[in-house]
Order: C-alpha cells, then sequence, then structure tokens
C-alpha cells in the first residue's frame, strides 16, 4: 500500500496510481486566532476525513496584522475575515517598511502553528497558505498600493522588496519547521486586475523569489484564484501542483494539464455541487475529473477553500469517489 508521500509523488509524476489523492480545505475564523486552537481545529478535521495531505488556511489578515491589520469575522459561509483599515496610508511609510519578524507576533504565531501541526499529523504531509507579494501589498496599503506601483514605481519596489524578503524568511522556516511545501496564492494573475505585462512586471518576479525559497519543499501547490485566469503566465512556476477554480473560471481539468508540468488539483465545485448538490453530483464531479485527465496527474479537491456548511455526506462522498480502487 502506497504511503500518503508516495501516492502524492507518483500523481505528481503523472503515474498510475491505485486511487487518487484528495484533500478538502477550509477555514477557521474563530480558532486561527492562536496557533493552539488553529492546529487542533486542522488536526481534528483531518481525523475526521483522512485527507491526503493537510492544508493549513490562517486568516490572509495574519500576513500584515504584525503592522496593525485587523479583521473581524461576520458569519460570511467562506469564513475570511472582512479587514479593517490597512495600516499603510502613506508612500512615506511604505518606502520604510521594515522586514517581519519571524520570532514575535503573527508570522511567529503561524511558524508555531506548523510546528504543531506537523507533529500530530503522522504520515500526512502539511503545507503552509502563503499569500503572494502583491496579495500582501494589497493587505497592508489596499488600493494605495496600486496607485503607487503605477505612479511612484522606484519608491514601490523599495517596500516591494522589504515584503519579498520578508516571505522568503517565512518560507524558508515554514520548511524548517517541517512542512513539506506551500500553498502558494495568488489573486492578480487575473486580467480583472491587470493586464499580462504588468503581472510580468511585478507579479511573476516577486513570485518566483518567493518561490525560489521554497525549492526544497518536495510538495509546493499554486493556487491561481479569481476569474478569467492568466494560467498560461503562472504555469510554469516551479511547483509541483496547480490548483485553480475550473469549475466555476475556467480552463478546464484537461486544458490546464496540458499547461503545467506536474499534477492538477481540482474538480469540485466547492459553492455548487459540494455545498448545495446531491452525494450522486459530487461523485460524477470526480468521475468527469478522472475522464478529463486519464486519472493521472490528477488530485481531487475544490477549486478554493470549501465553504464551512458544506455537508459532511458530499466530502464523504468525494472520499469515496477518489478512494474506489481503479
Amino acid at each position: 500500500m502506497l504511503s500518503k508521500r508516495d501516492l502524492l509523488l507518483a500523481t505528481i509524476a503523472r503515474e498510475p496510481t491505485p486511487r487518487l489523492p484528495i484533500a478538502l480545505w477550509r477555514h477557521w475564523p474563530v480558532e486561527d486566532h492562536t496557533a493552539e486552537d488553529l492546529a487542533q481545529a486542522t488536526l481534528a478535521f483531518q481525523a475526521r476525513f483522512d485527507f491526503d495531505f493537510i492544508k493549513l488556511t490562517p486568516s490572509q489578515v495574519f500576513v500584515a496584522e504584525d503592522l496593525g491589520l485587523r479583521g473581524i469575522y461576520d458569519g460570511n459561509p467562506e469564513g475570511d475575515l472582512v479587514k479593517g483599515p490597512r495600516p499603510i496610508t502613506t508612500l512615506e511609510q511604505w518606502e520604510a517598511l521594515a522586514p517581519g519578524t519571524l520570532t514575535t507576533g503573527a508570522l511567529a504565531r503561524q511558524l508555531r502553528c506548523v510546528e504543531l501541526t506537523v507533529a500530530g499529523a503522522g504520515d500526512t504531509p502539511v503545507i503552509q497558505t502563503i499569500f503572494n507579494p502583491l496579495t500582501v501589498a494589497a493587505c497592508l496599503a489596499g488600493e494605495r498600493a496600486i496607485l503607487w506601483r503605477r505612479r511612484h514605481p522606484t519608491v514601490f519596489q523599495r517596500g516591494f522588496d522589504t515584503i519579498i524578503a520578508t516571505w522568503r524568511a517565512f518560507v524558508t522556516a515554514t520548511l524548517a519547521a517541517g512542512a513539506a511545501g506551500v500553498f502558494f496564492s495568488t489573486a492578480d494573475a487575473t486580467y480583472r486586475s491587470m493586464d499580462e505585462a504588468e503581472y510580468r512586471r511585478w507579479g511573476r518576479p516577486a513570485d518566483l523569489a518567493v518561490l525560489e525559497a521554497a525549492a526544497s519543499g518536495w510538495f509546493n501547490v499554486l493556487h491561481v484564484h479569481g476569474n478569467d485566469l492568466m494560467l498560461p503566465l503562472v504555469a510554469d512556476y516551479p511547483v509541483q501542483v496547480v490548483n485553480w477554480d475550473d469549475r466555476r473560471a475556467g480552463p478546464s481539468l484537461r486544458e490546464g494539464q496540458a499547461l503545467v508540468r506536474g499534477a492538477v488539483a481540482g474538480g469540485l465545485a466547492q459553492w455548487d455541487e459540494l455545498l448545495q448538490g446531491s452525494a450522486e453530483a459530487v461523485q460524477a464531479q470526480v468521475a468527469d475529473g478522472i475522464s478529463q485527465t486519464g486519472g493521472r496527474g490528477y488530485l481531487v479537491a475544490p477549486g478554493c477553500v470549501m465553504p464551512i456548511p458544506t455537508p459532511e455526506r458530499n466530502i464523504r462522498a468525494a472520499l469515496a469517489a477518489a478512494r474506489t480502487a481503479r
């Protein structure tokens, strides 16, 4: 019987496997305030379903919390926090940004969460969510970050370099804490945010600089968030798996698999069949994913974070469909 690590490695290599790997993940909008609570909630979720990897899902607020960003949970079914006022409001503050510390505050808390989760995960690989530098910039300065990089690119670059350095250090520390890799999320590789030239100027170089720090990880996942995606522009990133909302945003798993070198993850419509559909509809989506990919190089997963109210019945239906011997 293949271990979870061997199953994932075979899938990344697009080799035949006796079953498909599967993982689903969600937000923990109360538990994510402490390392211990988030680790405990994540491990309890894993104990119920025995996924093939664990994705740690902190609130996006943690990336700027040490500079004063706050968030509140308003009952959103996705579970993310509503962000408060952005802490950076002037170009002078931006230029004066100092590298974040990994020994105190929110980043240290999340590293402790990685350690606790890895310690309790047994043979299940753990990956930590990382947001790309453009997303971190937006968390720090909101729409001002867009204005500054367009009107004052030289000054913007100085603060941006500090963000990149901070997250390179955080990724290195994440792997040292025992993570198998990172779940690297970009919400900017979409035509709704910018054109290709702007992403080539600001997105790609920063993304690749952070991912370079994850090179020793064996299970790095790229999540391309949003609609109208520039998937071809990021498909060559040095990761083992690419995940996007293939059901809602496209392209299809078949089309995406032709672009990437490793495996694709997706196939489950988190807001439609997974949340609202029948068990049979969920299983049909897994079967369709197998049909599109030939059952190789395919991880069964949602296109993005799973809504909190997702019925357990549908989670178990997805598990059964992925784990049926082939």
